[in-house]
């Protein structure tokens, strides 16, 4: 089977909502956890961002297979997950990601077509 991952990144908190903020990262994060137990996921792992000027403060790497990550990122408690986020915080984003074989698969593509496209302007 493909691998794949869910990128789940959020921006400042809205004022005012500091305190459930950390309750929404810690519901995400049980959630995910009993993913991982029954074996839906392969893991995931929350990372806080230094400030960088831009708009991501954290993110979620949800790593699993793409078939079980595509039911997942449409399940309904995956989705008041998400809602819980953007209620909190602002430019939250569920992004799909490529790794492995697939990462592999998709350069491919994009040379492809980057020689199609583009030809001798490359």
């Amino acid at each position: 089977m493909a691998k794949g991952a869910l990128f789940v990144s959020w921006g400042e908190l809205i004022p005012g909502r500091e305190e459930t903020g950390s309750n929404v990262l810690q519901d995400a994060m049980a959630y995910l956890g009993r993913m991982q137990a029954e074996g839906r996921i392969e893991g995931a792992e929350a990372v806080i961002l230094e400030p960088v000027g831009g708009t991501a403060l954290g993110f979620v790497l949800v790593r699993g297979e793409r078939d079980t990550l595509a039911a997942l990122r449409v399940s309904p408690e995956f989705l008041r997950i998400v809602v819980g986020i953007q209620l909190v915080h602002r430019n939250v984003a569920v992004v799909w990601g490529h790794t492995g074989a697939e990462m592999g698969q998709l350069l491919g593509i994009w040379a492809e077509r980057e020689a199609e496209l583009l030809g001798e302007h490359v």
